[in-house]
């Protein structure tokens, strides 16, 4: 080591930040032995415990060479005169390697895109990102519910002929089932509930607010994306229910052809 004309304090650094490589290699190499040899994965406790140490050994590292920047720049490593190159040519080209392999430059490349994702430019560029998508997923949303959610059919079928369309069904799809046709115990038109008058007749109650679709309904879209609840669902109001698209603010079409978002 006197060969690399390094002073005690320079010498000392070179030591240090081996030491700290070699810390993060072992780490590294416990939680790949862990991760092989548990069946089903470690317990996500055992896992957090070892990315910590990863963690604080990586920062370790960054620190010790942030440290010690100049001197690492300046420092070339030559194999003496008396090296064995020829028997040890493997070890030698791995040691005088000006470049990163293949598999680790790609890593290196990936790691430093995530890094700089990280940054205010990175999260701001995300930001926008998201709000494209967003504005976008809220127009076709309405454009689904407008155009979409009531048709029995889907846009392929009426391309290839209704006709062609093979549902098992004596009857056409588009034709109203009786079910449909029959009003919930206590409802009226409109949605207004009944109720008795003093004399036993049936007159309309307007003091109900108006509200709007049923948390089924919603629950029901955001899950299968239908507004149409099947029958065996049980809703939890049970008189004055609202079913489909009753009480679903669907935005207005606007006058550009665009749709609202």
């Amino acid at each position: 080591m006197a060969t690399l004309g390094l002073e005690d304090d320079e010498l000392k650094s070179v030591e240090h930040i081996v030491s700290r490589l070699a810390q993060l290699s072992s780490s590294i190499q416990s939680l790949k032995m862990d991760i092989l040899k548990s069946n089903p994965l470690p317990h996500p406790s055992s896992l957090q415990a070892s990315a910590q140490i990863l963690q604080r050994n990586l920062q370790s590292v960054l620190e010790s060479l942030n440290d010690n920047s100049d001197l690492f720049t300046r420092m070339a490593l030559r194999p003496s005169t008396n090296y064995p190159g020829r028997t040890q040519e493997n070890i030698l080209t791995q040691l005088l390697r000006k470049k990163l392999e293949p598999d680790v430059e790609e890593l290196v490349l990936e790691g430093r895109e995530t890094a700089k994702l990280a940054t205010p430019e990175g999260v701001a560029e995300l930001q926008t990102i998201w709000d494209e998508i967003r504005e976008w997923t809220h127009g076709r949303i309405a454009e689904y519910v407008r155009d979409e959610a009531g048709d029995v059919y889907t846009r392929e079928e009426r391309a290839d002929g209704l006709e062609n369309v093979r549902t098992g069904l004596r009857r056409a799809l588009d034709e109203e089932s009786d079910d449909d046709d029959e009003d919930e115990e206590g409802e009226g038109d409109g949605g207004e509930t009944l109720k008795m008058d003093e004399e036993g007749a049936m007159e309309k109650d307007n003091s109900m607010v108006n509200r709007g679709p049923e948390p089924e309904t919603l629950l029901w879209f955001a899950a299968r994306g239908d507004f149409e609840v099947p029958r065996n669902v049980e809703f939890e109001r049970k008189i004055g229910v609202k079913r489909g698209l009753e009480g679903v603010n669907i935005p207005p079409e606007r006058m550009d052809g665009v749709t609202s978002s």
